[in-house]
């Protein structure tokens, strides 16, 4: 089953090399393993795989942030040039 995530910010957690979506989960359940793509078509080229799902709190609230690793600076780079606020992931579970 698919999933639909709008996301509100990015954040990059340089000491763990993760770069995570925080925002909503409007459709569906997310998972580690997941495939994530911008459903945009006219958005830049995002896809990752869910590393993991996390609760990351601002003034006391958590919220659902999607963490993904990242290896090279250059996606971690490409990943923070997107303008992520209102962007949607769709989630999908990829059989290769």
């Amino acid at each position: 089953m698919a999933a639909l995530f709008e996301v509100h910010r990015a954040v990059n957690l340089k000491d763990r090399y993760l770069f995570g979506l925080v925002g909503v989960i409007q459709e569906g359940m997310v998972h580690t393993g997941m495939e994530a793509s911008l459903e945009d078509e006219d958005a830049p080229k995002f896809e990752g795989k869910v590393h993991g799902v996390e609760f990351v709190g601002t003034d006391g609230i958590p919220e659902p942030t999607l963490t993904f690793h990242y290896r090279d600076p250059e996606k971690l780079e490409r990943w923070e040039s997107i303008d992520w606020e209102g962007k949607k992931l769709r989630l999908e579970w990829s059989l290769h």
